[in-house]
């Protein structure tokens, strides 16, 4: 899943795009990020496809600098949730960093248990994802058509 999201796209465009463990949500992210900082244009060859899909490497989220946000997943509802999320903790962090303060970055051992316990719950994702396509339904029902 491949997506341009306002707060992630935005953590993407800074010199340095990191995603530091603040709260539950960006520690679901603690070293479990690639980041791409090479933007070069429109990701549209295949060989620009291989490289964007080997910087992944163990994980299966890659930040893409300057450019938004890929998740890789074999199943759509985790891939929804982790792209949700993302984008809350992205929303969370710039909303933080915007008041000037310094950040309560977690412990390195709280942000890797933290995300060992979101990593444990895929079933909370795919719950999300069909809980949040329900929703969708019912604003619009022709999306059933």
């Amino acid at each position: 899943m491949h997506l341009h999201p306002v707060y992630t796209t935005a953590i993407a465009t800074m010199k340095n795009p990191h995603i530091p463990a603040i709260d539950q949500n960006t520690a679901r992210y603690f070293n479990r990020m690639s980041v791409d900082t090479l933007f070069g244009g429109m990701a549209n060859t295949v060989e620009e496809g291989a490289r964007l899909s080997g910087l992944l490497k163990n994980n299966s989220r890659l930040l893409m600098g300057n450019h938004g946000v890929m998740v890789t997943s074999t199943d759509i509802g985790v891939a929804f949730d982790d792209i949700w999320t993302l984008e809350r903790a992205c929303q969370i962090l710039v909303a933080a960093w915007s008041t000037g303060q310094p950040l309560n970055i977690l412990p390195d051992e709280v942000a890797e248990k933290t995300a060992r316990d979101w990593e444990s719950i895929p079933d909370f994702s795919r719950q999300h994802f069909e809980e949040m396509k329900q929703l969708m339904i019912a604003q619009d029902p022709s999306l059933l058509d």
